[in-house]
């Protein structure tokens, strides 16, 4: 016998063969054929997409269009006048009409003659199905909308298979069911944002009987919105590429704000006092984005390099030029320059600087002032007319001429040396010698050093290189010329790179060196 058990489709393992059910059979003899395997039915919903009923806007259409541009005739004859020409492309209704090879045709408002050997029939199956939702909309199971079967998201790309009065029978990815028409448009609309009115939590769910702690938000943060539950007053928003909930986000976009940092002082992971942990410092008027205030502690939640902290030495009054932490980059000294330790006039020194040295920028502040570093020396200057992107004798070397290689004394009596560089969007071949390797354009980086010359040394020094990299030739022409190359950090120096001629020849026959690095060539 077979027993029949109804399984329900989404809770349902699949079985191929059950060897024996709860339902008993005799086997008397060997002779006895075996039973056949159990049949499982598996019972699905009826509103399971899976059950959908086929689209009415789902359709086969016959389409006519032209070959070629073609001369809508008022007549069915070439010596008839032209009515205009229509476009190849372009899609046309017959009427039914004939006249030899010409069909009478109808074009937008126009009816005329065109020939038949510039036309072509096709049929296929139209897709005019595609509704997007306009808000968060109930699914019912039929169009007297008496049972709730599920919902539907705000932007949702829907199929709609029927339409009843002011009702819609559409299929999602899960569900087949009735929604108000109203809820539905032929175009994708616009994302909606929610704003964070004031510092909270998000959560799991939108019902505070269920949900859990899903993380933090910030005064003034954007965040892609699709439903809003009255119940519990929270809306469902994107945040980190998650759905959750949060009762502190509203339509009305919030202007951040910003605090000062009064003196130098310490960031903690927390507000609380008692359970707080140190995670950094913040200098005296570091400008800041805020996120909220612990009275309790009176500690500001604020944003320093890219995460909230607390701290309690944050005000909104500016005490002086405001610094703001900045993605370093490389620049060189375009005249002697003196450090201060506070970006202002008449501040004290902090050391200085020759002309042509290379500095890495840390920090802006109001002014045009930045924060410098060159080695253990560090402080403020002024950016316009003391610092420059390219260094007229700075030298980035990448092989043999790099510190202990075999041509590192060719380099003579440099004024600075930076180490662990990288040259932007270049790449490293080996050829013919263990040492010849040469810088080519490509998508990576290749380690280097950058060496920096004075205005007395400089010229010299790039004569003398010229004429040494210019020793290695192929078919008579340098393999090697001095270009103008941007590093990792925005900076720029002169190096010896490869000819677009000399270019070919290595990326043809060279050996790549995927690391980038000339020490890790084999």
């Amino acid at each position: 016998m077979l027993c029949h058990v109804p399984i329900s489709k989404r809770l349902a393992i699949a079985v191929a063969t059950i060897a024996a059910l709860s339902c008993p059979t005799a086997v008397v003899a060997a002779e006895v054929p075996a039973q056949p395997a159990a049949q499982v039915n598996i019972a699905t919903s009826p509103w399971d997409a899976d059950n959908a009923p086929k689209s009415k806007y789902i359709q086969k259409v016959t389409e006519t269009s032209t070959t070629a541009n073609l001369n809508l005739r008022a007549k069915a004859s070439t010596s008839s006048a032209s009515q205009g020409v229509i476009p190849k492309g372009a899609v046309i209704k017959p009427t039914g009409r004939n006249s030899g090879k010409w069909k009478e045709i109808t074009w937008g408002s126009k009816k005329g003659w065109v020939s038949g050997d510039y036309l072509k029939t096709r049929t296929y199956t139209k897709d005019m199905s595609a509704r997007y939702m306009k808000a968060y909309t109930r699914i019912h199971e039929t169009s007297t909308m008496n049972h709730d079967i599920s919902g539907v998201n705000f932007r949702t790309k829907v199929s709609l298979l029927e339409v009843k009065g002011a009702y819609s029978h559409i299929k999602t990815g899960y569900y087949h069911g009735w929604v108000p028409s109203k809820n539905l448009s032929t175009t994708q609309l616009a994302v909606q944002y929610r704003y964070v009115q004031k510092s909270g939590s998000t959560y799991s769910h939108w019902d505070p009987s269920k949900d859990k702690y899903a993380g933090r938000i910030h005064h003034g943060e954007k965040y892609e919105y699709r439903r809003w539950v009255s119940s519990s007053r929270r809306d469902e928003i994107k945040v980190n590429g998650k759905w959750v909930w949060s009762e502190v986000t509203n339509r009305s976009a919030v202007s951040p704000q910003y605090r000062y940092a009064q003196k130098n002082g310490t960031v903690y992971n927390k507000a609380d006092k008692a359970t707080d942990k140190s995670v950094g410092t913040i200098a005296k008027g570091t400008k800041v984005r805020w996120g909220a205030w612990d009275s309790k502690n009176r500690r500001d939640e604020v944003l320093l390099n890219g995460k909230w902290v607390w701290t309690d030495v944050t005000d909104r009054t500016n005490p002086g030029p405001a610094i703001v932490d900045v993605r370093n980059y490389g620049r060189f000294t375009s005249r002697n320059v003196t450090l201060l330790k506070e970006p202002k006039s008449g501040s004290k020194s902090s050391g200085s600087l020759s002309k042509g040295m290379k500095v890495t920028v840390t920090h802006k502040a109001d002014g045009g002032w930045v924060r410098v570093q060159a080695g253990s020396k560090s402080g403020y200057i002024k950016e316009k007319d003391n610092l420059r992107v390219h260094g007229p004798y700075s030298v980035a070397v990448y092989g043999t001429l790099r510190t202990g290689q075999s041509a590192y004394g060719v380099m003579g009596s440099f004024q600075q040396k930076n180490m662990d560089q990288r040259i932007a969007n270049t790449s490293l071949y080996q050829l013919w010698n263990p040492n010849w390797t040469f810088l080519t354009n490509g998508a990576k980086t290749v380690v280097a050093e950058q060496f920096q010359y004075t205005d007395k040394h400089g010229p010299s020094m790039l004569r003398k290189l010229d004429a040494y990299e210019s020793q290695l030739k192929y078919e008579g022409r340098p393999m090697y010329t001095r270009q103008k190359v941007t590093m990792s950090d925005k900076s720029q120096s002169w190096t010896y790179k490869t000819t677009p001629h000399s270019e070919k020849v290595v990326k043809n026959s060279g050996r790549y060196i995927s690391s980038g690095d000339f020490l890790k060539r084999s």
